[in-house]
Parts: structure tokens; sequence; C-alpha cells
């Protein structure tokens, strides 16, 4: 097996020295560094490196070769699974069409926003932060989960509805995650960011809530309809983070990217963004696991721990769901979960 690195690569692709200087000061305690002032040694790194590239921050306007050169590159050579994020002093509409036609992970915007560049970092590469959230960012945070729960459960008990599903996602969760930080030397995760991590699976459906019920929905063609359901992960998204609270920014970032990637696949085959690989970080694979896990066991009765073997089974030949990392922790948890669904029963 091979030796898994401590910490995560990043390659910085910028002309501007200023500017990956200053990208440098703010990553290097998370990451280890290479550099690129050019599209073409971006081109050599990424040829000759790339199973050991974690992520690339490419800066759109540089000379000769510009960043959009730069994906075209990787996706003519079909390099797809390298989350890419693309820096730029300029968010417009043409450049952000441009990127929709790439597998890019997300824009970074200049001037640089330390604590912004790297919430972004640490979600879509599954990282937990280096410190620790004091007991006010926690007694914050909890008071916003507790609240947005209460809005959860009126709003599934309306439609006839409870929370069973997501209570379940919840625990599933945290299996695994105590799993993954048990046997995985990158993870370095607290007992609060596991806590918080499970209870941000609870909510990656809360966009529903923005969804027309279906008498409504009746009015759209089928084709419209599926974009509708489709859309509740940007609402998702877009309701969490109305939430702007410092104190809550953590537990804001996982939710609300848990809420958008959640069905998301590792081989490019998901929505609203057809991620693939390692730009979908492994908190959002696991949400996704748990999710299809849950809803295929709950068809099931009867032998309550036949169920659930069967269960891994099935999802451990879905090739492509997740990685094969994420596969991985699932079949080393199948006793743990056998032990909590026979307890959960009796």
């Amino acid at each position: 097996m091979a030796h898994e690195r401590e910490r995560k690569q990043l390659l910085i692709v910028d002309d501007t020295e200023i500017d990956r200087i200053i990208l440098k000061s703010i990553v290097a305690r998370d990451f280890d560094i290479i550099e690129a002032n050019n599209g073409n040694i971006a081109f050599e790194y990424i040829t000759k490196m790339g199973d050991q590239i974690d992520a690339i921050l490419l800066d759109i306007t540089m000379p000769h070769i510009n960043g959009f050169d730069v994906l075209r590159f990787m996706k003519d050579k079909e390099i797809t699974t390298i989350p890419v994020f693309l820096v730029t002093a300029e968010t417009t509409r043409e450049n952000v069409e441009k990127a929709m036609q790439f597998n890019i992970s997300d824009f970074i915007g200049k001037p640089f926003d330390r604590d912004d560049v790297l919430r972004r970092l640490r979600s879509k590469l599954g990282l937990n932060p280096t410190y620790d959230l004091s007991k006010e960012d926690l007694k914050v945070t909890y008071a916003y989960i507790s609240d947005l729960e209460t809005y959860y459960r009126k709003y599934l008990s309306n439609f006839g509805k409870d929370d069973a599903h997501y209570r379940v996602m919840t625990d599933l969760m945290r299996i695994l995650l105590t799993q993954y930080n048990r046997n995985s030397r990158e993870a370095k995760l607290n007992t609060e960011s596991i806590e918080l991590i499970s209870k941000a699976a609870y909510f990656c459906d809360i966009g529903e809530m923005l969804i027309p019920d279906k008498r409504l929905q009746a009015m759209f063609d089928r084709e419209e309809t599926r974009t509708l359901q489709e859309n509740h992960t940007v609402y998702g998204s877009d309701l969490v983070r109305l939430n702007r609270s410092k104190e809550c920014a953590y537990f804001v970032e996982v939710c609300a990217s848990m809420c958008l990637h959640h069905h998301e696949r590792y081989d490019g085959e998901g929505y609203p963004n057809r991620l693939s690989g390692k730009n979908n970080s492994i908190y959002n694979q696991m949400c996704r696991l748990v999710d299809e896990f849950e809803q295929m066991r709950s068809k099931f009765y009867g032998d309550k721990s036949r169920p659930v073997k069967f269960v891994v089974k099935r999802l451990l030949n879905n090739e492509g769901m997740v990685g094969p990392k994420v596969y991985g922790i699932l079949e080393n948890c199948e006793p743990l979960l056998v032990d909590y669904f026979v307890k959960k029963d009796t």
C-alpha cells in the first residue's frame, strides 16, 4: 500500500510573483506548495506529477498561455480528478460561462481573503481546520443548528413526513467519520468536528423546502419538474449560507457544500456540477453514501442484520458513486453498522 501523505499538495499557477507569495502565506500552514509562473511549467507539473497534486490554484489572466488554456490542456488529456480553483480579480459572467465548460471546483477572488480561501479549500478537499473551535463558536453554532432543525421538522411535518431518515444519516456519518479519523493520517478530526460534520448531513435535502409542492409542479413539464427537483441542492446551499456569523462559519461551509454536492458522483455523472474524483470532498461523498445506504436499507424488513450486509455489498458494487477511500471506510464499518441497527431495532 502506498504511503499516505500527511499533508495535501497544491500547485499554484500565477505569473505574478506577489500573488504567489500572498497565496503561499495563506495556505502554507495547511498544505505543501509547488509553483509555476506560466502555463508551460504548469503543463509539465500536471503531466509528470498529476497523481501527487491534490488541487490547483490557477490564475486566469496570464500572458501567452492563460488559465483557460491550462484547463483546455487538462480536458484534452482527460485529467479530470484534480480539483481546480480559478483565481481571478474578475468573476465576470463571461469567465463563469467559460469555466462551466470545464470541471472546476470554485472561484477564488482577488484581492485574497485569507479566511475565505482557506474555507473554500478545506471544504472542497475535505479538510478540518487546524484550529479548534472556541466554546463561543460551538455555543452559537449549536443554537443555529437547533433553530434550523426546528424549522426543517415543521416543514416535514406539514407534508406528512418525519426526519427519521436524516437522523439515521447523522448516526451513520458519525460512524464513518470516526472510522476515517481513526485510520487516516490526513483526517485529524476532533470530537466537535465529527459531530458538526455528521449533523450537516441531516440538512442535505433542506433545499426541498423551497421547491413548489406537487400541485404547483403540475404546471411544469417533466423536464422542468426534474430540473426543479435537482435544484434543491442549490437552494439548500444558498439557504444555509444566509447565516453569515463568524462563529458559525465552519459549520455553514461544511453544510452548504454538503447540500450542494451530495448528489455528485465520483465518476462525474452526478449533479448539479458533475464534479468528479477529488473535486468533491470526502465528507460530501460520505453523505451521498449514507443517503443511498439508508434509502436502500429501509426497503428491507425481517432479519435486522441481513439487510445491512446486503446493502453494503450492493453499494460496494456500485462503482463510480464514491471514491475508493470511501468504499474502503464503508467496508471496514460493516460490523459497526450491523451492530448499530441491531441495537436500534431491539
